[in-house]
């Protein structure tokens, strides 16, 4: 299928709003790591059943309390001035409507919080002892009500360990939610006894990032009345269960799970259904897949998802799917468009929404979100497979599209604007702002402008990326440069609000980011191209991107740092370990060695058979040519090891490795270990955590790239 555009497609209204001389540019100051505390995050929106309105959450970094603290907001459709509907020191999220459009259900960690009872995957039988912290217990979130026109809001749940995701029935009497489930709620959980503290382990799948040890705690759909009353568990057994969707008549419970064959070992996801009364569990589509997302046809005959067959098969791209309610074979809708429907863009000033296809108009459509070329855009995808429509427009991420009334409101975000809500016509047309509340900030600081690159790669192939320059550098002065390189390593950078590569511009680098094979949004063959290949096919797209530069007299190439996160930090490793030109590297949660990541990781088994090729028993001499740590001896590049001890993704055993070879080896490089955070530090960890690491990054280059800007604290 082709695209066709959308009628009078708008740009973004921030763009239009950001035409300041440079005059007034270089008047404002440059951006500080401690701005992460002055910028909003906008996210989560929700349009009330009737059109009118849109619920939202605003999200900021709290210094003083060295947290997150998030509100509930509240805007007109037709504009005007937003409303906070929450406040305090909780986290507030997840704002669901009732169906008259009276009531917000949402998730709140504030008090009261409920007495936790003993947390088997973290401590020993008798609750004592495995985990302890200097810091007291943080309040579990929980799910609340809230009159939207006054009223103080009312706790609905008080689960031992929390409850998220709620989703209202259609008659608004229930409300359905996600909560862990201990084993001794659910006899279909084993649960070996412990005589002291130990944990004693028989599932392959027992640990996850972020989460902890899994191996005796599964997430299970609920349901609680929504006057008040005892919770209904619906779902049971060694299962993860996710993204509650109640059917048009009240009657089913669709949701995401991994109960299929082979649920242990692979990362399968399918959708089921449940009574919402309670009863048996049965599959709708039981794939050897990852689907997700589901939402039912207004008149309930159809369900719509979105994902891909093959659950092994890192890198395929997401694809809408419907399926007969009643049961049948699925039908893909977007089997001839090589474009991923879903969100793949990167940011560091972003919340998790959950973005599912909507279904619009007389017509059957779908609306739903789709990446290509550093882009995502809201599209509408006719279900007689004709050609997908464009529906909003510019350089820029949708993070969210939903209906509101007769048209649609989008959250949407720049490299210069972070994400803030705008309405448009159902065809795209006629955008206009609902929010504004990066204004303050956007008023003081001076950002660097994106520009966009295109090179080719030596096998012919293209690459794109973008260079970001300081803020009033002159234009002729070739520039210390970082080449940033994400993780994944099927993701997407592109036209997405980032404070770290922002930062870096101001402090005087040009900073060059791009989408090797292997990134996603340029189809599913250039996603699936590092197969087995990590470090091969990729590595001289990114050097393709530093040539170009260097050839145009843009960067110094006596002056050229590299750094990267999670796949990023791999080919971090690979590069300095390959090519010579750098003069400091900073690798950051790291892979260094594929052999012992197999068994290490929270995925390594799964993905990395895919991802790498083999496994240790039966491809250990592959896995070892393509590890970063075969090669430590020919590194020569002043080389930063930043991990995180509580990372299950990538553990510190990788990056302990290698900095133990380094050393042993008299090579330059410095080890920082940054306590508890998980994977996601850069995103979403402690907020001193992130200043840190920040601090570590940029000083490291800056004694090594820029010397005189008062970076030699730092020694090597």
């Amino acid at each position: 299928m082709r695209a066709s555009p959308g009628k009078g497609v708008s740009l973004s209204p921030r763009a239009a709003a950001s035409t300041s001389s440079a005059t007034s540019t270089l008047a404002k100051r440059p951006i500080t790591a401690d701005d992460l505390f002055a910028i909003p995050i906008v996210g989560d929106p929700r349009s009330s059943p009737d059109g009118s309105r849109v619920a939202y959450v605003v999200t900021h970094l709290d210094k003083e309390a060295d947290d997150y603290r998030s509100a509930v907001w509240l805007v007109p459709i037709e504009g005007g001035v937003p409303r906070q509907l929450t406040a305090g020191a909780a986290r507030d999220s997840s704002p669901r409507w009732s169906p008259d459009g009276r009531t917000l259900a949402f998730v709140s960690t504030r008090a009261p919080m409920v007495p936790a009872a003993p947390d088997p995957s973290a401590t020993g039988k008798d609750g004592k002892g495995a985990n302890t912290t200097a810091e007291p217990p943080k309040p579990l979130p929980q799910i609340w009500l809230l009159p939207v026109d006054g009223g103080e809001p009312r706790q609905l749940t008080n689960r031992p360990f929390g409850a998220t995701s709620p989703a209202w029935s259609p008659d608004g009497g229930t409300v359905a939610f996600l909560s862990p489930t201990a084993p001794e709620e659910d006899s279909q959980i084993h649960r070996t006894e412990a005589v002291a503290d130990e944990r004693v382990i028989d599932l392959i799948r027992y640990k996850h990032d972020g989460r902890g040890f899994v191996a005796d705690r599964y997430t299970h759909l609920w349901t609680v009345p929504a006057a008040g009353g005892e919770p209904r568990r619906l779902t049971a057994g060694p299962h993860d269960d996710d993204q509650p969707a109640w059917s048009p008549d009240g009657r089913s419970i669709a949701f995401v799970s991994n109960r299929g064959p082979g649920h242990e070992r692979n990362a399968v996801s399918a959708i089921y259904l449940v009574p919402a009364t309670g009863g048996d569990t049965r599959p709708l589509v039981e794939w050897d897949a990852r689907f997700h997302s589901p939402a039912w046809s207004p008149d309930g005959r159809l369900l719509a998802f979105a994902g891909h067959d093959g659950a092994a098969e890192s890198g395929r791209i997401d694809r809408l799917w419907t399926v007969p309610t009643t049961g049948g074979e699925p039908d893909c809708r977007t089997a001839d468009w090589d474009v991923d429907c879903s969100d793949v863009g990167m940011s560091d000033l972003y919340t998790s929404t959950d973005v599912r296809p909507a279904w619009v108009g007389d017509d059957p459509a779908l609306l739903t979100l789709a990446s290509m070329n550093g882009e995502v855009h809201a599209w509408r995808v006719p279900l007689d497979k004709g050609q997908p429509a464009l529906l909003s427009g510019g350089r820029r991420r949708v993070a969210a599209a939903l209906s509101a009334g007769d048209g649609l409101v989008l959250l949407s975000g720049d490299l210069t604007h972070p994400f803030e809500l705008s309405r448009c016509a159902a065809d795209g047309s006629a955008e206009h702002p609902l929010t504004a509340h990066s204004g303050p900030f956007l008023n003081q600081v001076a950002l660097a402008v994106p520009g966009e690159l295109r090179v080719r790669a030596p096998d012919g192939g293209e690459v794109q990326g973008w260079m970001l320059k300081p803020p009033g550098a002159d234009a002729g002065d070739p520039l210390p440069t970082i080449l940033q390189i994400h993780g994944g390593p099927h993701a997407m950078y592109g036209s997405s609000p980032f404070h770290e590569l922002q930062l870096m511009a101001a402090k005087g680098y040009l900073v060059l980011f791009s989408n090797p094979r292997g990134s996603a949004g340029y189809g599913e063959a250039f996603a699936t191209t590092t197969r087995a290949a990590w470090g091969e096919t990729d590595a001289p797209d990114v050097l393709a991107v530093v040539d170009e530069v260097v050839a145009r007299g843009l960067a110094d190439p006596a002056r050229l740092g590299v750094c990267g996160g999670s796949y990023g930090g791999y080919l971090t490793n690979w590069l300095v370990g390959h090519d010579g030109r750098f003069a400091a590297a900073v690798t950051m949660r790291c892979v260094s060695n594929f052999h012992s990541f197999y068994g290490t990781s929270d995925i390594g088994f799964d993905f990395g058979e895919v991802e790498f090729g083999g496994t240790p028993w039966g491809d250990a001499a592959r896995l070892l040519a393509l590890s970063p740590i075969s090669s430590v001896e020919k590194i020569e590049t002043p080389l930063l090891i930043v991990h995180n001890e509580g990372d299950l993704r990538c553990p510190i055993e990788q990056a302990e490795q290698l900095f133990v070879a380094l050393k042993r080896l008299d090579k330059p490089t410095r080890f920082v270990r940054i306590p508890e955070e998980d994977h996601d530090l850069s995103r979403t960890g402690k907020p001193s955590r992130r200043l840190a690491r920040l601090h570590h990054l940029l000083g490291w280059f800056d004694h090594h790239l820029q010397p005189a800007s008062g970076g030699g604290e730092v020694k090597a």
